[in-house]
Formats: C-alpha cells, sequence, structure tokens
C-alpha cells in the first residue's frame, strides 16, 4: 500500500508564541491610544468639545475589533460621538470623576455582534483601558477648571469653597498626572513664602537643593563648591503646601496654583517670544499659539503679560526703549497676528519694520484708542501695506556676494558720491532670493493693480534727532500691467531702496551723529497709494505734513505750539520736497484764522501752480500746471470743492462743482473749503495733540486726504531747535559795521564766531548760461563745507538751496554738501526771481533744524532794510587759493576771510 505522507510536527509551544505575540500586539494598540488621547488633550488650538470628539475617535483602533467600535464621551448633558451612530446592546463604560465627582462618562460600543470574550464582546484588558482613559480625561478637566481659575479660586460654575484644605485635592491630581510641574509648583511656592521672609521656608529651601549635608561656607573661597543634587524627594511630598496652609489661606494657595498653572501652559511661547535670537518662523507659531491660549480662556499675571507685551514690541517694531514705554500699552497679541500676516519674511530671519514703520503702526493705535475722547479721530485711516522686514536687505547682500557694499559709509563722502550711481545700478542688476521673489509676488495678487509707494524704514528712521528726513528713497509704481512686469518694477524699486542706504547723504548724516558703526538694516513699507483714479490719472485731493511745533512763526501772535499744516493738491511729494517755482498753502492749527497771505493778490500768487500725480497709461509720476490739469481732467478732481477756489472779478469764492468750467474759469488752490467747510484743521489739531501727549514728545506726521477719508501715513518725532531767547542788538552802530539787517521771518538765536562768508552773487549765477557751471557752483560749495572751519562759515546766496526742479532758482546741494555751515540766508531780489520759501516742513528744512544750522530770508530791497553787499563784492576771494579747479567761478562764488577784510573782527 501506498506510503501516507508525514504531517510536519508543530513546533514546541507555538501556541503560547502565538498567545504573547498577540497580547503584545494588543497592549501596544493600548499604548498608542493612551498616547494619542494625551496628544489631543495636549492641543491648544482645539477647544473643550473638540478635544473630546477626537478623544472619542481616539478610542475605536485601541479596541480588539476597531473596524465596528465606536465610542462616546459624555459630560452633564453634552454628548460627544466619535461620529454619528446608533448605540447598541454591546457596551462597556466607565465614569469620569472630576475632582471626586462624577461629571460624566465614556462607552464605547460594538456596532455588531462579536464572538463571546472576558466581559461580553470585551476584554478585561480593554476594560482597564477604558478606566485609564476615564481617569486620565477626569485629571485633565480637573486640571482645566484649575487653570480657568480668576485668582480667587473660581471660574463659572466652579466655586471653590473657603476652608484651609481647597488646595489639597488639586494638588494630588497634579502629583498623581504630572510629577514635573508639581516640582515646579513646590518650588515656586516654597519660593513665594521665602519672599514673605519665612525661615522655616528658608530652611525647606536649603534641604531641597543641598539634602541639608553639611554647612554652607561662610566668605569667599577659593575652592570651587561640591555640586550637590537637589532632592526631590522635599518637593514631591506635601511638605510646601503644608507650610504655605500654615500661613496662608486655603484660597490663596490655590490663586497662587492657578497663577503659576496659567504660566506653565504659556511657558512655551513665552520662551520664544522672550528669546530675542529665535527665527521668525517660531516667534510666528507662538504668536499664534498665545492666540489660541487667550481664546480658550486663558490669562498671565500682570507681570508676565506686561513683559511679554515688551518683547514683542522689541521683537516686531524697535528696541528704542521710548518707543516701547509707550508701545507696550497699545499693542496687544491680535495686534501681532495681524502684523504676521502682512510681514514678508523668511523663517530664520531676525529682522525688524524698522522706525518709519513702527511708528506710523503705534500713531494709529493711539488716534484709535482717543476717538472716544476725541470723535473726528474715528474718521483716521491708514493704507493697506505690507512689511519686508529690515534684515533681507543682509539676504539681498549675501545672495549677490555683496559684502564689500558694507565698507562704503567707512570711505571719504567724496569718494562715496562719485561711487554711489554705480553702487545703485549694481544693486538694481541683482537678484533677490527665490523665497522673497514668490512672496512679493503673492503680495502684488493681494494688492492687484493699485498704484504703490515703497518706502524705507531703517532701523535707525524716524528717531528723536536722527530722522533721515528724505535721506533715503521712496518710490511710487504706477502697479499697471502684467504681473510679471509689476514684479520687476517692484523689485527694481526695493533694490533702489537698499541702495540708498549706501549713498552720501546717508552716510555723511550717520557720521555726524555716531552713527556710523551701528548695523544699519532696511525694512520696507510698502503701501496703496491714497486717492482716486480720474482718467488716466491717480492722485488724491490734498496731501501735507503737519507738526507739533512751528519753528518759523510770521506774526508774534503765533506761538511755538500752535504747530503747522503744509498742504498741497495732488501727491505729497511737493510738501515734503523743497520746489524751487511753487509753494504750499500754511495752516497754523491752534490758529486757524491766522493766514500767512491775507491780501487777496498775495493768496493768488502764492497759492500752488503746479500738482504730482500718477500716470496709469505711462506708469510714472507726472507733473502738471494745475490749470492744464483741471482743463483735461474737470470737476473729477477728488475733494474739489475742498480744494479750489473760483478767481473772478477779483475775488475769490468758493467752486461749485457744477457751476464752474475748469477749461475757462481761473481756479486757484486756496483750500478755502477745507477750512471753512470741514473740521480737517480741528482733527489734525487734535491728532497732534494726542500723539504728542502719548509719545512724550513734539510730532511730524504725513498724510493724505482722497476727497472723502483721512489717511495718516507716518508720524515721528519732530525735530526741533532749543527756543533761545531773543539775543541783545547793539544800538548806533556805523553802516559799514552792518552785514545786513532783516525784518521778515526772523527767529531768535545767537550765530557767534562767524570766521568766512560763502556768497553767490544772485546777479552773476542768474547769467550762468551752461547747466554745467550751475552744477559747478554747487559742487564747489561742496568743497568748501569740507574745508572751512566747522560751524564757523555762513552761507548767503540766492532764491531755495537745495530745490528740486530749475536749478536757476536756487543752488544745487543736498545736505551734506553743507551740513558743517553755521547757517543759511537765502536772498531774494525783486529784480529777479529768487524768492525764497517758508519752507519748514520740508526734508530739507528739517536738516537744519537737526544740525542746528539756523535759516534766514533776507529780502534787501524792502525799505529800512540794509544789506552791505559792497563788502561782500569788494573783500578779498579766497575761492581760486582754496580750490584752483574752480578759479572759472571766482565772478560768481566769493570766499571771504572775515578777520582779514575786517581788522580782526568776526560776525
Amino acid at each position: 500500500m501506498p506510503e501516507t505522507p508525514e504531517t510536519p510536527e508543530q513546533p514546541a509551544g507555538s501556541e503560547q508564541v502565538d498567545a504573547i505575540l498577540l497580547a503584545l500586539r494588543e497592549r501596544a494598540k493600548e499604548l498608542e491610544c493612551l498616547y494619542r488621547v494625551e496628544e489631543i488633550l495636549a492641543r491648544p488650538d482645539l477647544d473643550v468639545s473638540e478635544r473630546l470628539r477626537a478623544v472619542a475617535r481616539t478610542v475605536g483602533p485601541g479596541w480588539q475589533y476597531p473596524e465596528t467600535c465606536e465610542a462616546v464621551i459624555t459630560l452633564g448633558h453634552e454628548r460627544h460621538p466619535s461620529r454619528p451612530f446608533t448605540p447598541t446592546p454591546w457596551v462597556m463604560s466607565a465614569p469620569i470623576r472630576v475632582r471626586g465627582r462624577e461629571e460624566g462618562r465614556i462607552e464605547v460600543y460594538y456596532l455588531e455582534e462579536r464572538p463571546e470574550a472576558d466581559r461580553g464582546p470585551f476584554l478585561k484588558e480593554e476594560e482597564r483601558l477604558i478606566a485609564s482613559i476615564a481617569d486620565r480625561l477626569g485629571i485633565w478637566l480637573a486640571m482645566q477648571e484649575l487653570a480657568a481659575g480668576d485668582g480667587n479660586g473660581t471660574r463659572g460654575e466652579l466655586v471653590v469653597e473657603e476652608r484651609d484644605e481647597v488646595w489639597r485635592g488639586p494638588a494630588e491630581l497634579l502629583r498623581l498626572s504630572d510629577q514635573t510641574l508639581y516640582l515646579s509648583i513646590a518650588r515656586k511656592l516654597i519660593n513665594h513664602l521665602c519672599w514673605m521672609g519665612l525661615d522655616e521656608a528658608q530652611d525647606m529651601l536649603r534641604e531641597a537643593e543641598l539634602g541639608g549635608a553639611g554647612e554652607e561656607a561662610v566668605g569667599e573661597q577659593n575652592v570651587p563648591e561640591r555640586r550637590r543634587r537637589p532632592v526631590h524627594e522635599v518637593l514631591l511630598s506635601d511638605r510646601p503646601f503644608l507650610l504655605a496652609a500654615k500661613h496662608l489661606r486655603g484660597a490663596e494657595i490655590l490663586a497662587l496654583m492657578q497663577k503659576w498653572l496659567q504660566e506653565d501652559k504659556a511657558s512655551g511661547f513665552l520662551k520664544t517670544l522672550n528669546n530675542p535670537y529665535s527665527p521668525f518662523g517660531e516667534v510666528a507659531d507662538a504668536v499664534r499659539r498665545y492666540g489660541q491660549f487667550l481664546a480658550a480662556g486663558g490669562s498671565l499675571a500682570e507681570p508676565t503679560r506686561h513683559g511679554l507685551q515688551v518683547s514683542l514690541v522689541r521683537r516686531f517694531l524697535t528696541e528704542q526703549l521710548d518707543y516701547i514705554k509707550c508701545a507696550k500699552e497699545y499693542f496687544g497679541q491680535e495686534d501681532f497676528q495681524a502684523l504676521l500676516d502682512a510681514m514678508i519674511m523668511t523663517d530664520s530671519s531676525r529682522g525688524r519694520l524698522g522706525g518709519k514703520s513702527a511708528g506710523l503702526l503705534l500713531a494709529h493705535k493711539i488716534v484709535a484708542a482717543a476717538a472716544d475722547a476725541e470723535p473726528s479721530l474715528a474718521q483716521v485711516r491708514v493704507p493697506k501695506a505690507a512689511y519686508i522686514v529690515s534684515d533681507a536687505l543682509l539676504d539681498f547682500i549675501a545672495h549677490n556676494d555683496l559684502a564689500d557694499v558694507l565698507e562704503q559709509k567707512y570711505k571719504d563722502v567724496a569718494q562715496v558720491r562719485r561711487e554711489y550711481p554705480n553702487v545703485v545700478q549694481l544693486f538694481k542688476n541683482s537678484h533677490f532670493p527665490p523665497a522673497l521673489v514668490r512672496s512679493l509676488t503673492a503680495l502684488l495678487d493681494d494688492f492687484g493693480e493699485v498704484p504703490l509707494i515703497v518706502r524705507s524704514s531703517s532701523l535707525l528712521e524716524d528717531r528723536l534727532g536722527t530722522s533721515f528726513a528724505g535721506k533715503y528713497k521712496s518710490l511710487f509704481l504706477a502697479n499697471q500691467g502684467e504681473r510679471a512686469e509689476r514684479l520687476d518694477a517692484l523689485l527694481d524699486a526695493i533694490a533702489e531702496i537698499y541702495a540708498s542706504v549706501f549713498g552720501p547723504d546717508p552716510v555723511e548724516y550717520r557720521r555726524e551723529r555716531g552713527l556710523l558703526d551701528f548695523n544699519e538694516e532696511m525694512g520696507i513699507l510698502i503701501e496703496e497709494v491714497v486717492g482716486r483714479r480720474v482718467g488716466r490719472y491717480f492722485l488724491p485731493a490734498f496731501a501735507g505734513v503737519a507738526f507739533s511745533n512751528n519753528e518759523f512763526r510770521w506774526s508774534p501772535r503765533i506761538r511755538r505750539e500752535d504747530g503747522l499744516i503744509r498742504l498741497v493738491p495732488g501727491l505729497g511729494t511737493r510738501a515734503v520736497d523743497r520746489i524751487g517755482d511753487d509753494y504750499p498753502i500754511l495752516v497754523v492749527p491752534g490758529q486757524p484764522n491766522l493766514r500767512a497771505n491775507v491780501a487777496m493778490d498775495e493768496k493768488v500768487r502764492y497759492s500752488p501752480r503746479e500738482i504730482d500725480f500718477i500716470d496709469l497709461e505711462r506708469r510714472t509720476l507726472r507733473t502738471l500746471p494745475i490749470k492744464e490739469f483741471l482743463a483735461e481732467c474737470g470737476t473729477e478732481f477728488p475733494g474739489f470743492e475742498k480744494v479750489f477756489s473760483l478767481l473772478e472779478g477779483g475775488d475769490l469764492r468758493r467752486a461749485a462743482r457744477l457751476l464752474v468750467d475748469p477749461e475757462q474759469d481761473d481756479l486757484v488752490a486756496t483750500f478755502a473749503g477745507l477750512m471753512d467747510g470741514t473740521p480737517f484743521v480741528r482733527q489734525v489739531a487734535a491728532m497732534l495733540r494726542v500723539l504728542q501727549e502719548q509719545l512724550k514728545t513734539p510730532v511730524d506726521i504725513e498724510f493724505a486726504h482722497d476727497g472723502e477719508q483721512f489717511y495718516l501715513l507716518q508720524c515721528r518725532p519732530q525735530s526741533y531747535a532749543d527756543e533761545d531767547a531773543p539775543a541783545p542788538i547793539p544800538k548806533e552802530l556805523a553802516p559799514d559795521d552792518v552785514l545786513f539787517t532783516a525784518n521778515r521771518y526772523v527767529s531768535n538765536g545767537w550765530v557767534p564766531d562767524i570766521t568766512h562768508i560763502v556768497y553767490v552773487d544772485a546777479r552773476q549765477y542768474a547769467d550762468l548760461d551752461r547747466h554745467e557751471d550751475l552744477l559747478a557752483v554747487g559742487r564747489a560749495v561742496s568743497a568748501l563745507n569740507k574745508l572751512l572751519p566747522k560751524r564757523q562759515f555762513v552761507l548767503i546766496g540766492p532764491g531755495r538751496w537745495g530745490s528740486r526742479g530749475d536749478i536757476r532758482l536756487g543752488v544745487n546741494v543736498s545736505y551734506s554738501d553743507i551740513n558743517n555751515s553755521a547757517m543759511l540766508i537765502e536772498v531774494a531780489r525783486r529784480q529777479g526771481s529768487y524768492v525764497p520759501d517758508l519752507s519748514f516742513g520740508t526734508h530739507f528744512f528739517q536738516d537744519l533744524v537737526e544740525s542746528r544750522i539756523r535759516y534766514l530770508p533776507l529780502y534787501p530791497d524792502e525799505r529800512d532794510v540794509l544789506f552791505n553787499e559792497r563788502f561782500l563784492a569788494r573783500a578779498p576771494n579766497l575761492l581760486a587759493e582754496m580750490l584752483p579747479e574752480f578759479a572759472e567761478l571766482q565772478h560768481v562764488l566769493r570766499v571771504i576771510d572775515v578777520p582779514a577784510a575786517s581788522g580782526g573782527r568776526v560776525l
């Protein structure tokens, strides 16, 4: 018969091995389930209901038959199921006890019948697992109640009984659930008792730290101390609490526990936000977690909250102590959360927004907070904005291997001036890091095709005494066309602003103020341009600047604290730049009826005649005569009736939009409708007052108005000179001993020991035919500025020095060309077109004020005014001797040694 094949023998003990493996797998499932429960309960981004539902969904995979397992957690009358299902008879449950009382249950169901096991279809291990989950939920809920207390031991329905040992239950729960946290709380409790001056607490602290081993060494020792490890048994016991109970009421102990538990919940983001070296990626996450903590009802002790606000201001905005002192009272977590959404930075960035952005943000918060007391301030807006953090400049430099450019600031300013055009082109032809390009692309999608202004916001900018007014670039962009074109224009503008950090004026400005060694970084502020579209053009109704202090007063009735507003129609560039042949409207907020020009002919003559705007078709900033602009755009001009008056029959009257013909009528920008028919002046006066009160310093602001809404664009401390008493003027001087006299716009001041005069002859300057010769006069003045003794020479010459536009109307100089002079005297002759500008408020004038360079307009052809032109014309001219390369300008530019020309005397 055939052989029967043998059946292989089962390995010995295989059943036991399988059973062990099965048990291990089940145990692994249980541990994974418990781990997931802990993970869910620790998530601060979920509220209580969301966490309980998430725990219910986690339970099923921990049971033997997860495919048919569902769970529900019940607290009070609220059910939190894993998903909607119909209960079945196959259920196991466990009570959820919170501080000794049953508050709910957790139930686990099989939706289909399963084989019989230890407890129906359930395993005895699953019974232990559900009990563990219920216990963990009970402890967690108790901790939530405890941590959410208000410092007096109460929270909503949670009422803490006033008994001596009210702390015992929470402390025991804490010790069972989290020994590390219990150690921390116990240690803080001992510290608190030590601060109360309890000797017993000092002894307990010493025992906990040193284990009671030996006496501490007294006096200075020259050998290292022996390391002693802390003894945790002291802290893990209830001795710290029992000691506290002898000296504090139970509710006080519980309140301290609640405070420290809140701080522990916040410790994660507090450590990140208090660390100045935390990269922005971590900071952003910490700010969001802080917001979730507050939204969940969390609170911080006042000193902790105070310190956190300071850290956030310092981290995002500035390290200036005066700024922080004010800003910490106005900025909350929600402000920094919103700011994060508008910031462009890399995860590793540690930069800030810079001075201009920080100043605007704080000013807006101050104004908004004052709106209840000053209703007119409720209408103040700020433009939509985005911010590139300051250290993006360093990323740009590193990305393009441009580190050598950082040495520019240590070079002679003349060399910096020569090399600056090359630096600009080098930056414009460099590439931006890809991450920054992606962020800017998204920014353009968000803003859409609206005109933008790209503004500097360096770390040093807009501080008291270092405003950097006009030193760095601000560039307008039409922002029209294909996205690639708009992106290219935006990158080009940012590169130019980055390059302006290394320009001659900023370098000289920093050198004068001892700031060359400061590691300057450049933030970028990108804003929507305020205004309306009028045909192919885009512009605001008007814009301007305003100042708390009026440093240039044309009437004795005007006080310094009355302030000043400079207004121009259209873009505000003509309000902050010195314009060679145009005027702003000047208003005194504290004395609105005192106008600089009262007579009819003066109102017309000294009104703005040109307007700046953005041409959306040409995609550039343009200037046109106002008459020509209105002839093209008509009464569609935003805020038309607020800005313009009709000149008719020798009278000015309000221009009614429907009754004028801009092509035929003579329209003058007087702003009469704005000042007489709106609360604008009162609004600006209130804003200046509120900002000065809160910032503890006079301020200057920039603003724009679209015809309906007022927009705040900038706020910074106002640069100002000390208020001097009138200097005594000697009587009965011989005419030859007087260089000039003045009786208009003379401010108090004392400019002694002047040894040299740099004089530009107005008639000879006007006769220069070549543009190159006009520029050469400015270069010669710049060279003399470096050679003559600092603050011992004055500049005297025609027109508006440093103005934008026709350089025939004033000597072509910038700040670094005249920064060593003691005084600038601008001369207006009737036979020429040279008219000094009351230019207080322009960037040029701010430079003079900050540098303590006195300014005086001189009208030598007016009655009772002396001007010793003979002395200026006949005194020996040192120009050819000092600057041989400019000898051909001797008939235009004169350098006079005053002692040599006057027998040893000085001015």
